[in-house]
């Protein structure tokens, strides 16, 4: 049976998703695979070479990635839905691509931020480099207001 993927990051937006998700593995018995991506903590400073972070705040990003997943296993359990978690590092709109071709994903769920053309340009785009990138159809939830 096909797996549904959730990319989730904990927000606002990546909460509508899971909840997206869920519902649609519970209505359909697909499994569910929830990925979260991390990445070491850069600090760049005006004039200043970017410099890679304490490991103490590495740490702690993995440490709230982990949680973030966990949390969504959770909710996927308490609704019946069978649900696994995967932690990786790195790009997360490239690992997500990534996660999805291991796994045969049908369908990968994400949520977007909804921020408008200048946000986007100076942060980019997760969902939107996922559409791009995808091997299997993609779902995009907004966070509601």
């Amino acid at each position: 049976m096909n797996t549904i993927l959730l990319a989730t990051d904990g927000s606002p937006s990546a909460e509508a998703a899971t909840t997206e998700a869920i519902e649609l593995c519970a209505d359909t018995g697909r499994p569910l695979r929830v990925v979260v991506v991390w990445r070491i903590p850069v600090v760049a400073g005006y004039g200043y070479a970017p410099t890679t972070v304490v490991p103490e705040l590495a740490d702690a990003e993995r440490e709230q990635a982990e949680k973030v997943g966990e949390e969504a296993v959770s909710r996927a359990h308490a609704a019946g839905v069978t649900a696994t978690f995967e932690l990786r590092e790195g790009d997360a709109a490239d690992e997500i691509c990534v996660a999805a071709r291991n796994v045969s994903a049908s369908l990968i769920v994400i949520g977007a931020h909804g921020w408008g053309a200048i946000k986007r340009a100076v942060f980019g785009s997760v969902s939107t480099h996922v559409l791009h990138e995808a091997p299997c159809p993609v779902l995009v939830v907004r966070e509601q207001h």
